[in-house]
This record gives structure tokens, C-alpha cells and sequence, in this order.
């Protein structure tokens, strides 16, 4: 599937040529997300990571997800720390932008996590 969004959300858009602050970076990496409400987690599924900057995150998820949902996302980090020890990425944020099942998340808060080895997502 091709990362690309159909339908944006509604936000200030910067007058220069290039729409983004960050630099973004192509990713092909498996994650899992947590749909969250004021009452705790509420659903989860998982996809693929397609881009990341400093400050966003898109990727392919298994269904559509509603601008301004907001979600837990977890990535299984490709470097290991001191070359042997699993990080995970885990990032929470808001849906801005969705194409079919592409979704963009405005990143809000991020923390890499140490796992065991064999151990594939952290719970939350």
C-alpha cells in the first residue's frame, strides 16, 4: 500500500515551500497502537511505519482511524542500545491526517523502552 493522505485536518499551514519543520525519515517497521479516551485504552491494532520526524509518525494501519483519535503507538526500535539490548519506541499522539488506511500522527509525547529479548511489545 502507498503511504499517502487523502483527507487533512484542519491546521496552520507555514508559508515557505516546504509544509514540514522536521525532516522526515522512510521507515519499514512493524508497530502496535493502543486507541486511547479519557477513560484508558479502548482498542488496538497494528501496521506498518512509513515516515517519522521529530514530530510525526505515519503509517499503514489494519482500519481507519478518526481525526483526533488519539493513540499509543509502539515501534520495535532497529538499533540495539550498547549493541545487544531491544528498545522499543512508544510515542503518543493525535491522528491529524488519514488516507484509507494511512494515518499521520502529530506526535506528542515519546519514550524509547528497554524489552527482553524474545519479548515482542511491551504492554502498556
Amino acid at each position: 500500500m502507498v503511504c499517502q493522505i487523502e483527507q487533512e485536518a484542519r491546521l496552520p499551514r507555514r508559508t515557505d515551500a516546504e509544509q514540514r519543520g522536521s525532516t522526515r525519515f522512510p521507515l519499514n517497521l512493524e508497530v502496535r497502537y493502543t486507541v486511547l479516551s479519557d477513560l484508558g485504552p479502548v482498542g488496538a491494532g497494528s501496521g506498518t511505519a512509513c515516515e517519522m520526524s521529530s514530530s510525526g509518525l505515519s503509517f499503514i494501519a489494519g482500519r481507519p482511524l478518526p481525526i483526533g483519535q488519539k493513540l499509543r503507538v509502539s515501534v520495535d526500535w532497529p538499533v540495539l542500545l550498547h549493541g545487544g539490548v531491544p528498545l522499543q519506541l512508544v510515542v503518543d499522539g493525535v491522528v491529524v491526517r488519514t488516507g484509507g488506511a494511512v494515518m499521520a500522527l502529530q506526535i506528542d509525547r515519546h519514550e524509547f523502552r528497554t524489552r527482553r529479548v524474545g519479548q515482542k511489545f511491551l504492554p502498556d
